[in-house]
């Protein structure tokens, strides 16, 4: 079967279907913002967290910046785009990525900061951050819980 001229307008056609949809698929209206409750936005962070996990940082950081389309700044999307870079290494990024929250004494944010100094080998620095998160938060204490122990100072304070 030979190609037409036929068949290069339906081709151009669903190109442009594909475009149109790509567009529409990357900008999120304003007002549909609020309607992204926290829950979802805590499940996708979650899902950069299990891409990073099979080393798929590529699909972690499409994740995240599907996040911040969604809640620009929001905790989950500076978290999702920290464990991005501290799976490659980039503690120094991470870092920057969590200063934010910490300076706000964010429970995620400090928890999360606390890991990136830890694995940095700053564990002195690691112990001062963990002594500032906030305790009563079940899923920030068990992150915390699993840093401190491997933190000499903050395990001994908290009698872990």
């Amino acid at each position: 079967m030979a190609w037409s001229p036929e068949d290069d307008a339906r081709l151009g056609q669903r190109r442009e279907i594909r475009y149109t949809m790509s567009r529409s698929c990357t900008s999120v209206p304003s007002e549909s913002r609020t309607e992204i409750g926290v829950g979802f936005r805590r499940n996708l962070a979650e899902a950069a967290f299990l891409a990073c996990i099979s080393n798929d940082v590529v699909r972690a950081r499409r994740i995240a910046k599907g996040l911040d389309a969604l809640a620009p700044g929001s905790r989950e999307s500076v978290v999702a785009y920290a464990i991005a870079d501290l799976t490659v290494g980039n503690i120094e990024a991470a870092l920057e990525q969590l200063r934010p929250l910490s300076e706000t004494n964010d429970a995620y944010g400090l928890a999360f900061s606390a890991l990136a100094l830890h694995l940095s080998g700053r564990l002195s620095e690691c112990d001062a951050v963990l002594r500032r998160v906030t305790v009563g938060n079940p899923d920030v204490d068990g992150l915390v819980a699993a840093i401190g122990k491997n933190s000499i100072g903050h395990a001994v304070e908290r009698d872990i």
